[in-house]
């Protein structure tokens, strides 16, 4: 068996993924993220706390205390054999595109059901927005694109899984979940 060990930092307790909670316009669409590092999901569960904190309140909308998550999933690579996989091994124009896509699209505007690559810096949007404006050269030339990926430090970051479909999540199992 081929298993990979991912982590979800999030500040909801749930028990079943739904797609649909994933925000959109992120590095690679919508869906089910996961970090192949435990302190990365950390920070993300800290970080999505946070910001729940100050558009809420101490209470969310449910009236539920609003509180850190850390899940830990097994990922069965060979279960995904014959899924649709785009795989990013580095940070590279390519990729400099395809994050800039999906931060400008509502939803998922492919049709992976896994995307595997570098995470962008938490300053993506402004970064992608400088972009666009022209602020980097023109947008889409390679010199622009260039300069984008170098600004959005995807080396700093550990990799990212996104699991963008139902059948996606089915290579996932859940080892544990942990409140922070």
């Amino acid at each position: 068996m081929n298993n990979v060990i991912l982590y979800h930092g999030s500040s909801y307790d749930f028990d079943v993924i739904d797609l649909k909670q994933g925000r959109q316009y992120k590095d690679f669409g919508q869906g089910f993220y996961t970090s192949t590092d435990i302190g990365h999901a950390k920070s993300m569960a800290e970080r999505n706390a946070l910001m729940r904190e100050s558009k809420l309140g101490r209470l969310d909308s449910g009236h539920n205390v609003i509180g850190k998550w850390l899940y830990r999933y097994r990922y069965d690579v060979d279960k995904a054999t014959g899924f649709s996989i785009k795989k990013f091994s580095e940070a590279d124009r390519e990729w400099g595109r395809f994050i800039t896509l999906n931060r400008r699209s509502k939803g998922v505007p492919h049709k992976y059901d896994i995307v595997i690559g570098p995470t962008a810096n938490d300053f993506t949007n402004p970064t992608i927005q400088f972009y666009l404006a022209g602020g980097l050269g023109e947008a889409g030339s390679n010199s622009a694109i260039d300069e984008l990926v170098r600004l959005l430090l995807p080396y700093k970051l550990p990799p990212q899984h996104l699991f963008a479909t139902k059948r996606a999540l089915d290579c996932l199992t859940l080892i544990r979940k942990e409140r922070l």
